[in-house]
């Protein structure tokens, strides 16, 4: 049953998509060994072995594919087949077909399912559902250049014989590879997750919709979630995401903490959002039992966040100081925080502006212990605040 409330939503195009693909996929994936019998006419019982290392991977996104996502991934396959014997032994087929573990080039088109859970344990599973999934087809380039070591007269007619195999067989072994992968795909570890159930993500999978040229991801959220996260228009190289109002209260929170270097705050933040507008309110951090009334005094402010000549601006539109409710019945208090407000509202007529850089410098790691961090530039290029919360769209600097 899907969600009908999200905690935080991400819609990614397609070209985007396809720019993180090249990412994961790097130097190369390698799949482990899948191997399956089938009897072949004039052949016998084979034993096929295929090895895929996945060089190159697409996302083809289509309304018509009923939700699944379709992906186009070439790979290099290191095929073995053998001839079964009577006693399970096995020899080779023929010279036409590899008996060895011949690097053979291969490409794949399927309808998987994408996969976003937040597990129990918090750990973040994000991939694609092999099992489960549908072959489109498979094919061996029949044009790639033989391999070192290989005949280059052996080459073609191997190469048409693998292809004859994997249109008779391709069902069965991409069956295989389902029972034995499961997800391609990688597990984040707890700490991922801890973040996504901090800002009110609830545990199981999210909800995937795949449109033309774009597909949707929302992680659904905990009953007493403040707000939801809504898809925001996007287009081009870029992601879009959104957070539920309670999600940006808890990141507020975070980035002062971060501003502090990790100390204690001595005062407690709360994030109110309307349309194109952010209230914020803060107290000193209460040490005296809920029993007690509340005698903090609290400042409030009402701040405008654009984005103004690629650059992000806050404006502060008003800022006072509220006083508690001592005695409601009497209303002075109420008077006084009127009368402050008022005077917090002449910011208005001058408002005071910050600006930040619209692109930020998001650390990545790179390979090894001891090598240099690098990093990789998210520029926003569109911003929208609503009661229920906040979208950004961004891209690649």
């Amino acid at each position: 049953m899907t969600s009908t409330r999200w905690a935080l939503c991400a819609a990614v195009t397609e070209e985007m998509l396809n720019d993180l693909a090249v990412l994961a996929v790097g130097e190369g994936v390698a799949l482990d060994q899948v191997e399956t019998d089938v009897a072949l006419p004039g052949m016998g019982d084979v034993r096929l072995r295929v090895t895929l290392t996945v060089t190159a991977g697409a996302f083809d996104l289509r309304a018509d594919d009923g939700g699944r996502a379709r992906v186009v991934v070439t790979a290099s396959g290191e095929v073995d087949v053998q001839a079964l014997g009577f006693e399970g032994d096995s020899a080779p087929v023929a010279s036409m077909l590899p008996s060895g573990p011949v690097p053979i080039p291969v490409r794949v088109e399927a309808l998987v399912d994408p996969v976003v859970e937040l597990r129990d344990d918090l750990t973040v599973q994000v991939g694609l559902a092999v099992q489960g999934g549908e072959l489109v087809g498979v094919a061996v380039d029949l044009e790639a250049p033989a391999p070192e070591g290989v005949d280059p007269d052996a080459w073609v007619p191997m190469t048409q014989m693998v292809n004859m195999l994997f249109a008779g067989m391709g069902e069965q072994l991409w069956s295989s590879l389902g029972e034995h992968v499961g997800v391609v795909g990688a597990d984040l570890g707890a700490d991922v997750g801890a973040v996504l159930a901090d800002l009110g993500v609830a545990v199981g999978r999210a909800d995937v919709r795949v449109a033309t040229g774009l597909m949707t991801v929302g992680l659904a959220a905990e009953p007493d979630l403040v707000g939801r996260a809504m898809p925001v228009p996007v287009a081009g190289k870029r992601v879009a995401l959104s957070l539920a109002q309670s999600g940006v209260h808890k990141v507020a929170a975070l980035l002062l903490a971060l501003v502090a270097g990790g100390r204690p705050l001595p005062f407690e933040i709360q994030v109110d959002l309307g349309d194109q507008r952010v209230q914020g309110t803060l107290r000193q951090t209460r040490i005296l039992s809920e029993r007690v009334p509340d005698l903090r005094l609290a400042l409030r402010t009402d701040l405008r966040p654009r984005l103004v000549g690629g650059r992000l601006e806050v404006s502060v539109r008003a800022a006072w100081v509220e006083l508690p409710e001592l005695f409601p019945s009497f209303g002075l208090t109420g008077a006084i925080n009127d009368v402050s407000r008022r005077v917090g509202s002449l910011a208005s007529l001058a408002p005071l502006r910050m600006q930040f850089p619209s692109v930020i410098q998001v650390p990545v790691p790179a390979d090894g212990d001891d090598a240099p961090v690098g990093s990789i530039g998210i520029r926003i290029d569109d911003l929208h605040v609503t009661a229920d919360g906040v979208g950004v769209v961004a891209g690649l600097a």
